[in-house]
């Protein structure tokens, strides 16, 4: 699939999180998709959404998308929501749409265990037979180089 825009509206934190591990990257094409959603996340509070929305920018990550926040104005009078239970979001005049792209590093052609080989690669101590310990002597009080395997 090329595009995907999840309406998540219904949907709870958690919902959003299993169908980013789950399903999103079993469907979205490699290298051009594109996905969003609706970013309804904690709508009473801006801090707690800027909280929420750099949630998802690292669960993203993790599966290799990038995420931008697009700022979009908008403009709803208190009458359009007369009779609605639920707003979208309350006191806010920008909206910020989630739009998340692979990343150049997801889409280079690695393989998973590739990358994961290199990453151990890189972690790895670099291999010895023995190395030098420094000690306390504590009879006299100084240092004593140990040989070890």
């Amino acid at each position: 699939v090329d595009g995907i825009f999840y309406d998540t509206y219904a949907e709870n934190f958690m919902d959003l999180e299993d169908f980013h591990q789950l399903t999103l990257p079993h469907v979205l094409s490699k290298p051009n998709g594109i996905y969003s959603f609706f970013n309804g996340l904690a709508p009473d509070n801006l801090f707690f959404h800027g909280v929420a929305c750099q949630c998802v920018k690292l669960q993203l990550g993790h599966l290799g998308l990038e995420t931008e926040f697009l700022q979009c104005q908008i403009q709803v009078a208190d009458s359009v929501w007369e009779g609605v239970r639920r707003k979208y979001w309350h006191g806010r005049d920008t909206y910020y749409l989630p739009v998340s792209k692979w990343a150049t590093s997801a889409t280079d052609g690695q393989k998973e265990e590739e990358k994961e080989d290199q990453n151990l690669k890189r972690i790895s101590p670099p291999e010895k037979t023995e190395s030098d310990i420094a000690t306390k002597d504590d009879d006299e009080s100084s240092l004593k180089r140990v040989k070890t395997n």
